[in-house]
């Protein structure tokens, strides 16, 4: 369509970027609840979020690259409110994102997505590159173990809190030190 005074969006690009990849990620989210992804065609999220394929290409390489990007702000978003929080203890707080998002990382699981849970989490306080050798062994160790049990806490179906599972990460790690 030609664009026009008329027919000009008078939203920024950004902003319509970003309404896309909203529309695009919900669209995508409401279809898993009913098929597994790999049922779901790109044309079929398209027309549930209302937008044609190109915007979707312009902004994704595929479905899981939705899903990832979805993961990452939910993250980046749980990180930035809690290391506001004067009693901040990182393992419990991760838990909490998860048990707040339960839905979603138990859908991924049972849709054999879970792996993109480890990918959010390597990504969070995993290794960096910059990182010395130690620290980098280090955080893998950590993020590696935490993805373990955040996905073994999938598959029972998150039935601990987050607080009870803190509390037990707590107890194995004091039992590893013996």
């Amino acid at each position: 369509m030609r664009q026009t005074g008329q027919t000009v969006s008078p939203m920024s690009n950004e902003g319509r970027n970003l309404y896309v990849i909203e529309h695009i990620t919900s669209a995508l989210l409401k279809l898993m609840q009913k098929q597994n992804l790999n049922e779901i065609s790109i044309r079929q999220i398209c027309a549930e979020a209302g937008v044609g394929r190109a915007s979707f290409y312009r902004n994704f390489e595929s479905k899981e690259a939705v899903i990832s990007r979805h993961l990452k702000t939910l993250l980046d978003n749980w990180w930035m409110e809690a290391i506001k929080k004067p009693d901040f203890n990182l393992v419990e707080a991760i838990f909490d994102h998860y048990y707040e998002h339960r839905d979603l990382c138990i859908m991924l699981y049972k849709q054999g997505l879970a792996h993109l849970s480890l990918n959010s989490i390597k990504e969070a306080c995993g290794p960096k590159p910059e990182q010395t050798n130690i620290v980098a062994y280090t955080t893998a160790y950590f993020s590696y173990g935490l993805y373990g049990w955040i996905e073994e806490w999938f598959k029972r179906g998150m039935q601990e809190t987050p607080k009870e599972m803190a509390e037990l990460w707590e107890k194995a790690q004091q039992n590893n030190s013996k």
